[in-house]
């Protein structure tokens, strides 16, 4: 005879049908995106995902928008709780903070082309819905259009946030600076937020807040065009977002991060590794966070917004990114390890100050053991997966800024550091606790000369970058195109461009330009056209050869040529 089953039983059996249907739902996801990915070639794939990830980024940038309105009080929350004091030292270290990154850093790019790059694909994607570089465009009559559009190896969160822009005020290269400046204003007020869900303690957290604005490199990049203040930015605020979704264990919470999450992994790839640094938290913190099913529906929502980033990611896999040998491999370890670790120790760059304070902050006290070890891990894993990499020497170019992305947790640890040292002073009067603050601000004046210098690297980028906005000057931008290695900087200008390559590999092209741009046909004479590259420096040659080339600007320094030409069929 057959028994009802009990309310109990019902309730299980609900249960491990819901379990049922969300592994379901992370199998039809995997298994869809394997047979696209293995059913199309590179090419194909690449062709898709120009249009489709600035459409998938644009889904994910306004739930994160909703999020943080679901979320604002809660987030605001910390500062309505601080007293008057409090409030007016953090305003003071976020005022300081604006005044060095635009009064003191030289505002200039520091990585040639990449940068450039980067606004010229902010610019397709704002105006044309398209994800890539353009190597023949053109801005006629105010309108921007390009021909041709090359997708690009990078992640494309930073060019989209750039085309939001430059849809509401128009495409300039002052954005790029701007924005970064923001950014690095914003990321002084996430070091005081989640040091603060850390540790709960506001003191503590303005003075992580402070050394993080104090930290030379990162104000020096935060006044460039370059997307590493970004990948400081989202991925501390998908930390940020986990932290409260840990403290508040709600829909709301959850939804943020989930869609937080997604949009972070979108602007270097080593961002990934802020998810083995919360699963350890999670596991130290709270394992039963681990079984709630919400979690893994809204993880759920995480992979569909992310499914364009992997893909592209797949798409990209055989490129060599600049090496003919291994990306990554341990025979780089050993040198990337002492110059990068001497980086944090040799007081040049970096001051060794905070590495101190920082190691003070991990190692005093017996309390907060588990949020020390996830700035720890946090630290380790950004600053150790550059020691495996080709180009990740800090004295390598200017590839000092893959240690941007381990500044964040550094400051947090270092502030709790100072905030111990400040404790030895808590009973002196008021004058003596200021000594370490004085302390302190002496040091950071030292590297000022540092924070203001250009450096050597990148010269001869900066002196073509140069001459090449006087170039621009004698011509008409309106009705003449220009032949050059780099044409998404004349397109930010408002000029036209076409790669120098097309002389080359499409001869018609050029015919057709010479008919569109009677008599105002140009070839810029770059840093590409100096370079020991056979391949590019033919495709300068080709051009010399093949038409009668008239001389209209020339620039010679320590015998590095830049010139523009007149180009006319021979």
């Amino acid at each position: 005879m057959k028994t009802k089953n009990t309310p109990k039983k019902q309730t299980k059996s609900i249960v491990e049908k819901e379990w049922y249907f969300i592994a379901a739902g992370f199998v039809a996801i995997l298994v869809s995106a394997h047979n696209y990915a293995h059913g199309n070639s590179s090419d194909t794939i690449r062709q898709h995902l120009i249009t489709a990830i600035p459409a998938a980024l644009a889904v994910n940038f306004i739930l994160i928008v909703l999020g943080l309105l679901f979320n604002y009080k809660t987030i605001t929350a910390v500062f309505t709780k601080l007293t008057k004091v409090q409030m007016y030292s953090l305003g003071a270290v976020v005022a300081f903070a604006l005044c060095l990154v635009v009064l003191v850093a030289p505002r200039i790019h520091r990585i040639y082309y990449d940068e450039n790059i980067y606004l010229s694909i902010g610019q397709n994607i704002g105006f044309l819905g398209k994800a890539g570089m353009c190597n023949d465009g053109n801005n006629h009559y105010g309108v921007y259009g390009c021909d041709n559009i090359e997708f690009n190896k990078q992640p494309y969160a930073y060019p989209f946030l750039l085309s939001l822009l430059f849809k509401m005020f128009g495409s300039a290269e002052a954005t790029g600076f701007i924005y970064n400046n923001a950014v690095f204003v914003l990321s002084t007020l996430l070091v005081f937020l989640i040091s603060n869900l850390l540790f709960e303690e506001v003191t503590l957290s303005i003075l992580a807040a402070l050394i993080f604005t104090m930290i030379p490199e990162n104000i020096i990049w935060s006044n460039t065009a370059a997307v590493e203040p970004s990948s400081i930015l989202f991925p501390g605020a998908t930390i940020l977002c986990f932290l409260i979704y840990m403290k508040e264990r709600d829909i709301k919470s959850l939804f943020l991060f989930s869609v937080m999450l997604p949009f972070s992994l979108q602007f270097r790839l080593e961002a990934i590794l802020i998810l083995p640094v919360m699963f350890t938290y999670v596991l130290l913190k709270d394992r039963a966070l681990l079984k709630s099913r919400w979690l893994y529906i809204f993880m759920l929502i995480s992979l569909v917004l992310a499914m364009t980033h992997i893909l592209q990611i797949y798409s990209v896999r055989n490129e060599n990114w600049g090496s003919s040998g291994d990306r990554m491999s341990i025979s780089y370890f050993l040198n990337n390890l002492k110059v990068n670790g001497l980086f944090y120790l040799n007081n040049v760059r970096f001051p060794a100050v905070f590495t101190g304070l920082a190691l003070i902050g991990i190692t005093a006290g017996r309390t907060f053991l588990k949020e020390k070890l996830l700035l720890g891990m946090w630290f380790i894993l950004l600053f150790g997966i550059f020691l495996f990499f080709y180009a990740g020497s800090y004295s390598y170019g200017q590839d000092v800024r893959y240690s941007l992305v381990s500044y964040m947790p550094l400051s947090i640890l270092a502030g709790a550091g100072f905030f111990q040292i400040q404790r030895l002073f808590k009973d002196s009067g008021t004058h003596i606790q200021l000594i370490p603050l004085i302390v302190l601000f002496y040091i950071f004046i030292s590297f000022m000369p540092h924070i203001r210098s250009l450096g050597e690297e990148s010269w001869e980028c900066r002196v073509d970058y140069r001459e090449a906005q006087k170039m621009l000057t004698m011509i008409d931008k309106s009705n003449s195109i220009v032949l050059t290695h780099n044409p998404n900087m004349f397109l930010l200008w408002g000029a036209n461009a076409v790669q120098s390559s097309t002389a080359t590999n499409n001869v018609d092209r050029i015919n057709n330009l010479f008919d569109r741009y009677s008599g105002n046909v140009y070839f810029h004479y770059n840093y590409w056209c100096n370079t020991a590259d056979p391949v590019q420096k033919g495709f300068c040659q080709r051009i010399l050869d093949t038409y009668d080339c008239e001389k209209v600007h020339l620039y010679t320094e320590r015998g590095r040529t830049f010139a523009l030409y007149k180009m006319k069929r021979k």
